[in-house]
């Protein structure tokens, strides 16, 4: 071609041609093999294969871009056309599991098996013949259609009062699906926050049951919520974690065993010599708060101790909150010789108000918490306090729901944990009276 001609393209002369009875796969296949542009029905674009041109001569791409004929014979450019029609094939209709079971060479209930992680049920040749034949053509399992067909989500909930700290911030939550999700992966279950707007009735039943999820752990539910009446609206089953709820309203509860752990806590407290002991109360709508609150009152009790009033604060689960308790506490005169807190949140801002008034730990008085967070082990002093299994609480969650889902047979009453005592520096016998 000289340089004062103009450029030659090759277009096909005959009207695009419409193949009816043939797969997305095929058509384009087939149009590879005549060399034809045609429009796709699905998707109304130009498409189509290089055309094959004498040496030297200019053809055009499916993307419409002039490119030259490298010179290659038809029967060399058979397989790369081929190829190259089947992945363009695949951007408009994702293959089935019957073409991939054809694909390998197995049954579709092999295939079936394989994608669905039951490799145990095959011969590795078979597995990774099947796996193979997934990765060239590009499946993915369709979850949707299988849950229509199993009648199953294979979706866990999560659910998470509004009023509780956002769960990315909340160690207890963090620990709680640590252990759900060891439990739930092997057994094929995925996992879905669910975070509540709000807690108005009129949309709060759509917001948890919205046919997505097969099953709901419930995290730590408030004293008067309207979760409370999960039964009355929702008809999947539920497993509460981190409250103990009245046998009366159906639940299946599994927590740390709080009201036992505590009156160990006190008991230790009592056996290095307090007598002077206050209590920093933890939320008011929270079930365990007042659990535990029990539990040192009648403690104390037993060992007839009389507590006098202003040695029960209320503080809250919270660091802010355990520091303006102790700023009361630590008023009062004769001095408490020890405090403890309703959890270790509140024991850090417990030992915040020391450090800020002067008064040392455990010398001047004894700082206990319960949970034992991270954070425990890292204060000054280092905590004493409670370890209370809380991975283990969402393994057990995990595994009562799953039970319920695979059986159909509800669960009621509660599964309680019981934790340990961690003795750290921050407590210490007390200070010796000076006469």
């Amino acid at each position: 071609m000289g340089d004062g001609e103009p450029r030659q393209t090759h277009r096909p002369r005959r009207p695009p041609t419409r193949f009816y009875g043939e797969t997305a796969a095929e058509r384009l296949a087939n149009s590879a093999q005549r060399g034809a542009f045609h429009s796709d029905p699905l998707t109304g674009q130009r498409v189509g294969t290089p055309t094959l041109l004498p040496s030297g001569t200019l053809g055009r791409s499916a993307a419409g871009h002039a490119s030259v004929n490298s010179g290659l014979a038809s029967a060399e450019w058979a397989p790369i056309v081929y190829n190259w029609a089947v992945r363009t094939a695949r951007c408009v209709q994702r293959p089935t599991l019957k073409q991939l079971a054809e694909e390998a060479g197995v049954s579709i209930g092999t295939a079936s098996n394989i994608l669905s992680n039951k490799l145990e049920l095959h011969s590795p040749e078979t597995v990774e013949r099947v796996l193979a034949a997934a990765r060239r053509l590009g499946y993915r399992p369709n979850r949707i259609a299988r849950s229509l067909a199993a009648r199953r989500t294979h979706t866990i909930g999560i659910v998470v009062e509004p009023q509780h700290a956002v769960f990315t911030r909340n160690p207890y939550v963090t620990a709680v699906l640590d252990g759900v999700v060891e439990q739930l992966a092997p057994n094929g279950y995925h996992l879905k926050i669910i975070t509540l707007r709000d807690l108005n009735p009129r949309t709060l039943w759509n917001q948890i049951d919205d046919g997505t999820v097969d099953g709901i752990i419930m995290v730590a539910p408030l004293i008067g919520s309207p979760l409370l009446d999960y039964f009355h609206h929702v008809h999947v089953p539920c497993v509460v974690v981190g409250s103990v709820l009245p046998e009366s309203m159906g639940f299946y509860c599994v927590d740390s065993a709080s009201h036992t752990m505590m009156r160990r806590l006190t008991e230790y407290l009592i056996e290095l010599g307090h007598r002077r002991i206050g209590f920093v109360v933890g939320p008011q709508n929270q079930w365990s708060a007042h659990q535990r609150l029990e539990a040192y009152q009648q403690t104390m009790a037993v060992h007839g101790i009389l507590v006098e009033p202003d040695w029960i604060v209320q503080g809250g689960y919270d660091a802010v909150g355990g520091f303006r308790a102790a700023q009361q506490l630590l008023q009062l005169r004769p001095r408490l010789t020890a405090i403890i807190a309703s959890n270790d949140h509140a024991a850090l801002g417990v030992l915040d108000a020391c450090a800020q008034q002067g008064v040392r730990v455990p010398r001047d008085v004894s700082v206990v918490g319960f949970d034992d967070i991270p954070l425990a082990e890292l204060a000054t002093p280092p905590l004493t306090t409670i370890r209370t299994p809380i991975h283990d609480i969402g393994l057990e969650a995990a595994r009562a729901l799953l039970h319920q889902i695979e059986t159909g047979e509800p669960l009621r009453g509660t599964r309680l944990f019981e934790g340990e005592l961690v003795i750290r520096a921050s407590a210490a016998p007390p200070p010796r009276s000076k006469h």
